[in-house]
């Protein structure tokens, strides 16, 4: 997979980075694209000597310092700086050992890049090597220059330092930027919650995400034609639970999902999916035959929370979330992530209980929740949770184990923290469906129980 996502790169190209060929390359040629701020053309590879390596710390330095974008070696350009030849480069695993060593030692903090090599059909061991570099969260990212740090940042198709004030100013803009991504993700969470159903045979677990790298998406009638076509009648499920999208709308720059039909609260599920690549999701979690009303005494029911559907809303609400964020929105690097339980109050308190394989509930933990929680949160790669691998699982182990505590349990159990199945706690009818998913995505099972 190439981290890198990139709209405008992607049109030039005509397919996503992991997925271009040589001929999408040598088309740039044809063309004569220029040079621009994320596009940078090499015609031969960087060299071993002092210059070749400060040469290749300053390029890919400029472009994780700016927007990110690709450098693609072997590519010769004109006087006006557009792609004019192809000579090529020698397609040699030693030569990319030592871009990634050069950059590990030259350029602080490293930015995340990835390398492809694109074979010539009629030249075997020639062709191109593309670098792509992430527009990084981390910026600025300093070189070494005569025993001292510079910061590079492209400029058109140019390189140049930043000033000393610039420097500030980005060093600035990295720590604002961490605040602005909280307050972003209360942000959406605050508009999703607002639109879920509140009534007693409603809880919900609402899953939260916010990208270090924004992308962008247009809302407007192609992209709800298209969201309707791709969601109605679907699920977003790892292990399928009956809820389905039952309607796509739109809301102000994002689009709004649900698993209901009417207008008075979203119900079952629901989806917020912003343009930026922000988005929540919310699943029903309350156990079949849930308490929902008042007792005898006139204490209001406990509703009792069911483990495996918690652990099945996150794993799949985060793969569904980074998909969106990725693919529908080109946004990147990591993402703020997080979750709750909604609502939980004195009149709506929960209980977390599992479903054993006789079909009989127990209760988990020590503690009756009447009190709303503050919120789990994790920070987690968006590339690996939409992979929907090892890492979406970790993460979901992670958060549902953040809320789990709260009841006085000690994690989820469906879950490993280094990101594998324990297949013993997830229900009958989930488990081929779980395995499934854990054997395509190459997550490891394991029959482990826990210590009761």
């Amino acid at each position: 997979m190439v981290a890198l996502r990139s709209a405008r790169l992607e049109a030039l190209l005509g397919r996503r980075l992991e997925l271009v060929e040589y001929s999408d390359v040598m088309a740039l040629i044809s063309n004569q694209v220029p040079e621009a701020f994320d596009l940078d053309f090499k015609s031969e590879m960087y060299a071993a000597s002092s210059k070749g390596k400060h040469d290749a710390a300053n390029d890919i330095a400029a472009l994780a310092n700016t927007a990110g974008g690709v450098i693609i070696l072997g590519i010769k350009e004109d006087d006006q700086a557009r792609a004019a030849g192809a000579p090529g480069v020698p397609l040699v695993e030693e030569h990319e050992l030592r871009i990634r060593q050069i950059v590990g030692s030259q350029v602080a903090p490293m930015p995340v890049s990835d390398i492809r090599r694109l074979e010539d059909p009629a030249r075997p061991g020639h062709g191109f090597v593309l670098i792509a570099v992430l527009r990084s969260p981390l910026a600025p990212h300093a070189v070494i220059v005569n025993d001292g740090l510079r910061y590079p940042r492209r400029n058109g198709a140019a390189t140049r330092y930043l000033s000393e004030p610039e420097v500030a100013g980005a060093y600035r803009d990295r720590f604002t930027a961490i605040n602005r991504q909280a307050d972003r993700v209360r942000e959406v969470e605050e508009d999703a919650l607002g639109r879920l159903s509140t009534a007693d045979d409603h809880a919900w677990i609402a899953v939260s995400l916010v990208p270090d790298l924004p992308g962008e998406t247009m809302i407007d009638q192609d992209a709800l034609s298209k969201a309707r076509s791709d969601m109605v009648g679907q699920g977003p499920w790892i292990a399928p639970v009956g809820s389905r999208w039952k309607r796509v709308e739109i809301g102000r720059r994002r689009l709004l999902a649900d698993g209901g039909t009417n207008g008075r609260g979203a119900r079952w599920m629901s989806a917020d999916l912003h343009e930026d690549g922000s988005g929540a999701f919310a699943a029903y979690v309350l156990n079949a035959g849930s308490a929902t009303g008042g007792r005898a005494t006139g204490e209001p029911a406990i509703r009792r929370v069911n483990d495996g559907l918690v652990v099945n809303g996150i794993l799949s609400g985060l793969r569904f979330l980074a998909r969106h964020a990725r693919d529908r929105s080109a946004a990147g690097g990591n993402a703020l992530i997080r979750c709750q339980l909604y609502p939980v109050s004195r009149q709506q308190p929960l209980e977390l209980v599992h479903v054993n394989n006789m079909g009989f509930r127990d209760a988990l933990g020590t503690r009756v929740l009447a009190d709303a929680l503050v919120p789990a949160e994790r920070v987690a790669s968006l590339e690996g949770l939409a992979s929907g691998g090892p890492d979406l699982a970790s993460a979901a182990y992670l958060l549902a184990t953040d809320l789990f505590q709260e009841f006085g349990w000690p994690e989820a159990a469906q879950l490993t923290r280094e990101g594998a199945v324990r297949l013993p706690y997830w229900g009958q009818e989930s488990r081929p469906y779980v395995q499934s998913w854990a054997t395509s995505a190459g997550v490891s099972v394991t029959q482990e129980t826990l210590i009761a």
